[in-house]
């Protein structure tokens, strides 16, 4: 897969789910299980975009692989945090090592990444034109607000 198309796909993939990560993360300290944060951004995104049952099971389904992807990622992320910090700290920075952690980080993207954005195409194709609007809105402001931030 070229650079380009890993970039693109990323980019995407990042952007299309942006508004479900943000919840997980905005409500994580809540003391909520997984199942609870699909079933809180379900409603909340069925509430918002006035989704129909078709609609809202297609976007439960994107929610769940959303989450589990988060949740597989998850493991061993202190034992990666304190493997940069050592790389960081070593006299010499050990490139083979670091692009080694980049790669498999980024493979499980590369591997989810179709399974995610086929997902969420089949919910997009199920929104209508004033749906789309709505979610292009809040993706803009969220975008706006991000940018106010940093």
């Amino acid at each position: 897969m070229k650079i380009s198309t890993r970039i693109i796909t990323a980019v995407l993939l990042v952007a299309a789910s942006s508004s479900a990560v943000y919840a997980f993360s905005k409500h994580g300290d809540w003391g909520m299980s997984s199942a609870e944060k699909v079933e809180f951004i379900s409603e909340r995104v069925t509430r918002k975009l006035d989704l129909d049952d078709v609609q809202r099971q297609k976007f439960t389904e994107l929610a769940e692989l959303v989450n589990d992807t988060l949740q597989e990622v998850k493991p061993g992320r202190e034992q990666r945090l304190d493997e940069i910090t050592s790389l960081l700290e070593d006299p010499s920075f050990n490139q083979a090592r670091a692009l080694e952690l980049v790669q498999q980080k980024t493979q499980l993207v590369n591997e989810k990444a179709p399974l995610v954005i086929a997902s969420l195409a089949s919910f997009l194709d199920t929104l209508s034109i004033e749906q789309k609007q709505q979610l292009r809105e809040f993706m803009q402001q969220r975008h706006e607000h991000h940018r106010h931030q940093h």
